[in-house]
């Protein structure tokens, strides 16, 4: 019997994957349709719960979870040559690093003879990044990729609840589910994730969903300048950077004057807005105040109160910090007591309104490395897919958006803490899988993939 013909099929097919590897999506392996898209929208809702509610964040976050492990149980194992097999290393780094974050939190509450179950809750929460996404990579990306549209709802909520805020009271919008500035560093991160997405085609419908894209993109910009939020305007020119990675490696004249002319035109989008420009001003002007009476209870001087303060705990408990629970608190009030911080900062302040000095004050060494390898470990590898040059234009504008979520949130944190509780913990892990899923360049193309 001749069987010559059989091997060289198996051959040629083996060599088609093989080719095809860099551009992967794998094929699902027996997952409900149901299934895949009662996890899609649950992902996608993360958002507008996250901009709403309170608490639907974290109740969204706990039925993702559950939706994760029924999931995992019910698709089986992906054949060989798919991301599990050939792609699992690098996501078992990213995660290990991810949870140093846990190691540093509980080393210190054991040092200090404390227990504060929300703080350990947050810290685990930050390590369900890789349960979420190796369920989200068992979803196929045809479908995982609708859960974008959650971020033009959040935009929306965000926008239409500003705008209430606004017209209703003539000030500063104090919204109720964050306070005003991480509400306006999110909604500033969802508008530029959604203009960065306008190259990625989604549904059939093309020039509407570009329209919806670009519109939300608008008007979420004009919430966040409504916020009057001067940190985030930090974290502008990292977005202009990476949407010019997204677009290729090489940085030549045009895309240094594209930059350069969308960098300007953001400064006079902002320079034109007379409540953002009033603020800056007076931000400069507390500054300048700081310097003279420092013990000042401004906006400005607060926070150099508190980083002063943070500065303080990091010399005196470098390896461990002063513990979770009320122990920032209770250090505060003793440098209140020594007239290195006002009354007001210590009675009304708990955190840093920096992330980085929290964890290093509270948690010590490990508790800031952890944070940092918050952004680090799955930043690198959304860098390094932009840096090995996949050509699959979708894929780049995914690993760019993830990209921009790890850089937001670095930038952000340096003037707020933005993971002071643990909705915007859930957010950052669930988003970080879902464009980990769907830019994993080892995923196996299939004829409807996006």
């Amino acid at each position: 019997m001749d069987h010559s013909r059989p091997i060289s099929d198996n051959a040629a097919r083996s060599a088609r994957v093989a080719l095809n590897v860099n551009n992967a999506l794998p094929r699902t392996a027996g997952v409900h349709p149901v299934l895949a898209w009662v996890f899609t929208v649950a992902l996608g809702l993360s958002p507008v719960l996250l901009m709403s509610t309170m608490d639907g964040g974290s109740a969204g976050y706990y039925g993702l979870v559950l939706l994760s492990f029924i999931v995992l149980a019910w698709v089986r194992r992906p054949a060989v040559g798919t991301v599990w097999c050939d792609n699992r290393r690098e996501y078992l780094w990213m995660v290990a690093g991810m949870g140093v974050m846990l190691l540093g939190v509980l080393t210190s509450l054991a040092v200090h003879g404390i227990w504060k179950g929300s703080e350990t809750e947050k810290a685990v929460r930050f390590l369900t990044v890789g349960l979420i996404l190796a369920a989200a990579l068992r979803v196929p990306r045809p479908v995982l990729v609708h859960a974008a549209f959650g971020l033009l709802a959040g935009i929306w909520y965000a926008v239409i609840n500003v705008a209430w805020l606004v017209l209703s009271t003539g000030a500063r919008p104090a919204t109720r589910q964050f306070n005003a500035v991480t509400y306006g560093d999110l909604t500033l991160l969802f508008s530029v994730i959604a203009f960065l997405l306008l190259g990625l085609r989604i549904t059939r419908f093309r020039r509407t969903e570009f329209a919806l894209k670009l519109v939300s993109g608008i008007a979420g910009i004009g919430a966040f300048l409504a916020t009057q939020t001067r940190g985030g305007l930090l974290a502008i020119p990292f977005f202009l950077f990476i949407a010019l990675l997204v677009q290729g490696r090489r940085m030549n004249r045009f895309k240094v004057l594209a930059a350069a002319l969308l960098l300007g035109l953001a400064g006079i989008i902002v320079a034109s807005d007379a409540s953002m420009r009033e603020r800056i001003h007076l931000g400069v002007s507390e500054f300048d105040q700081c310097q003279v009476a420092h013990l000042s209870d401004t906006s400005v001087c607060i926070r150099l109160q508190l980083w002063s303060a943070a500065g303080h705990m990091i010399r005196s408990e470098p390896l461990f910090g002063v513990g979770g629970g009320d122990r920032f608190r209770e250090e505060l009030a003793q440098l209140a007591d020594a007239k290195q911080v006002t009354a007001t900062v210590a009675r009304d302040f708990g955190e840093t309104h920096n992330d980085l000095l929290y964890f290093l004050a509270t948690y010590g060494v490990l508790g800031g490395l952890g944070l940092v390898l918050l952004y680090i470990a799955p930043g690198w590898v959304f860098a390094r897919r932009l840096r090995l040059g996949v050509t699959d234009r979708p894929t780049r504008l995914f690993a760019g958006a993830g990209l921009m979520i790890c850089v937001g949130f670095a930038v952000f944190g340096l003037t707020e803490m933005m993971f002071r509780d643990m909705r915007t913990a859930s957010f950052y892990a669930t988003w970080i899988a879902f464009f980990l899923a769907l830019s994993d360049p080892l995923r196996l193309r299939t004829p409807t993939d996006v």
